[in-house]
């Protein structure tokens, strides 16, 4: 679904994406458990922090399918368990929830996988944000609904921004802008990565995905912004924080302040600094489960 704000700014709506909470991550996990199915497995293990959308997303299907479930989550255990959002789904979904040091992540999850083994069951390592190319898969096919809004309507964007965080999504989005043949340049607002390792880690991801899909590469800029980072990853400056507390009224979606907010936040900077004209289409990522979890 795209959202019209005005003429030349355009929204599409993951946010409201009818699966498992909706957002970038109920996409992507709608692709990847194709590929748990077509593997014959009956367990998954994976991998974010404790309001995570991807190992929410994951874990909701994980219950819906009768599958085994291990999160391995990283941050603090008090804290995940009084949260609302994605914790508090993630408590009900009836996973197993691991707690490890970020250094300890992959050790634990080789250990889920091994204990699922053990137990009979056949397990599927699935990476953290969904950062494979089953991921990548659902955002080149996101595209084509993105080539028939520009058929439709004959809108076309010149700029595409988004929340980039693993960076499957913008690398997807980047593959499919190929795929499709349409024109945009595409602006990551980074939400944790410093610039340069954020566009190495979509540049290389991109070109994997072309490569695997069989994709002709155009060889598209790589973009991404660190500028609206706010001190790292869940952080937030006044400013951020009151565009999300207002952002239902101002614009009739949700933006929360860890992921679509910032990016909203990090857009309307970038437009007015670099004196962007044209027309914009913002990504919505999601981000609603998060904004209640900030409350």
């Amino acid at each position: 679904m795209i959202d019209t704000i005005h003429s030349e700014l355009r929204v599409f709506r993951d946010d409201i994406y009818p699966f498992l909470g909706g957002g970038n991550k109920g996409r992507k996990i709608k692709y990847i458990e194709k590929a748990v199915d077509g593997n014959g497995c009956n367990a998954v293990v994976t991998t974010g922090g404790i309001q995570s959308n991807h190992c929410r997303a994951l874990a909701l299907l994980a219950a819906q399918r009768g599958w085994k479930c291990t999160l391995v989550l990283h941050g603090n255990s008090g804290d995940f368990e009084i949260q609302n959002g994605n914790a508090l789904l993630m408590r009900l979904s009836g996973a197993k929830i691991v707690f490890a040091e970020a250094a300890h992540i992959g050790a634990e999850m080789d250990r889920a996988i091994t204990d699922f083994t053990a137990a009979g069951f056949k397990p599927y390592y699935i990476w953290g944000g969904g950062h494979m190319l089953e991921g990548g898969l659902a955002y080149i096919e996101s595209i084509a609904a993105l080539a028939d809004h520009c058929r439709e309507t004959k809108w076309r964007p010149d700029y595409i921004f988004l929340a980039s965080g693993t960076g499957s999504t913008q690398a997807g989005i980047l593959a499919g802008l190929d795929q499709y043949g349409l024109e945009a340049a595409v602006i990551g607002i980074s939400v944790a990565r410093k610039k340069e390792q954020a566009e190495q880690v979509v540049s290389d991801f991109y070109d994997k995905l072309c490569t695997h899909y069989d994709i002709a590469k155009t060889n598209r800029k790589v973009i991404v912004m660190d500028d609206y980072l706010c001190g790292g990853y869940e952080k937030y400056n006044e400013a951020l924080l009151q565009l999300s507390i207002d952002s239902i009224k101002n614009y009739g979606f949700i933006l929360d302040t860890t992921y679509s907010g910032k990016a909203f936040y990090g857009m309307q900077s970038y437009i007015k600094s670099h004196q962007i004209t044209g027309n914009i289409l913002f990504w919505h990522t999601g981000g609603i489960l998060n904004f209640i979890a900030q409350q």
